[in-house]
């Protein structure tokens, strides 16, 4: 009779890591998920502002607090404070743990990141970018982040690129 019961607390622990290990899976795939719509948007943007300059940075910063949940960071690495002093100084706003960059191929090969400011590329132009998600962290240190490099192209006529 022992062995009957025993048997039925291990199916039912069995069920229950199974159910728990399905829930985990599903909200890691739908925070992966996050990054290819938010590539979408950074696409737009660099279309219409002609590359990651700051209003392009504004718009997908409040595009990033009203759909994810927080801010963009300045930097890829853990705990990263927010990019703009506006939210780094607002308690409320979190950080999204999207992190978005221009870079740049340089001569010899290697790749070097790019702050365009308020320039804009001329229409045409190919930008580079990396973007970067932070999904689980233990701790405070990150056990994931997962980036996409992608490309768009600047649709504004304008000055040519320096």
């Amino acid at each position: 009779m022992l062995e009957g019961a025993v048997m039925e607390y291990a199916k039912w622990f069995i069920g229950m890591v199974s159910v728990m290990f399905i829930t985990v899976a599903v909200v890691f795939m739908f925070k992966l998920n996050e990054i290819n719509s938010f590539q979408q948007d950074v696409n737009y943007q660099i279309e219409r502002h002609g590359g990651l300059t700051q209003e392009a940075k504004i718009a997908l910063n409040q595009k990033a607090k009203a759909s994810y949940g927080g801010c963009i960071v300045e930097s890829s690495k853990d705990n990263a404070p927010c990019l703009f002093a506006s939210d780094r100084a607002d308690e409320s706003v979190k950080s999204s743990g999207l992190f978005i960059r221009e870079y740049k191929a340089q001569e010899d090969g290697s790749t070097v990141y790019y702050d365009r400011g308020d320039d804009q590329a001329r229409y045409g132009t190919t930008i580079h970018y990396v973007l970067t998600r932070q999904i689980g962290s233990i701790g405070g240190t990150s056990f994931f982040k997962p980036s996409v490099t992608g490309m768009s192209a600047s649709r504004v006529r304008g000055e040519p690129d320096v």
